[in-house]
């Protein structure tokens, strides 16, 4: 986490239910957009929504691969990537110095 800016794009991106939710799903088993949708019932316009906040967070990531069946076709597979989150008074007093 580089700027204050790094910290409210984190914050926005786990103040959300759903988003943890999605979080957690990623964290078993990596997944594609269609998957998540119907495992959480709602609709793929609102789960590609919440992906795209939680990419642009750098939680997960997004990686395209081929699928041959039933023509081939390309489908984005979403993963939570490596992080330590850990927000305590060092980390604030670095970032407040930062914003000067």
């Amino acid at each position: 986490m580089n700027s204050p800016e790094d910290l409210v794009r984190i914050g926005r991106a786990l103040s959300n239910p759903l988003r943890v939710r999605i979080l957690l799903m990623l964290v078993k088993n990596p997944t594609f957009i269609q998957d998540i949708a119907q495992s959480l019932h709602i609709p793929y316009a609102l789960a590609h929504m919440h992906l795209k906040i939680l990419e642009e967070s750098g939680l997960i990531e997004g990686s395209y691969v081929v699928e041959e069946e039933p023509r081939p076709h390309l489908r984005k597979v979403y993963r939570v990537r490596d992080f330590r989150l850990i927000i305590d008074k060092q980390l604030l007093e670095q970032l407040a110095g930062s914003s000067k």
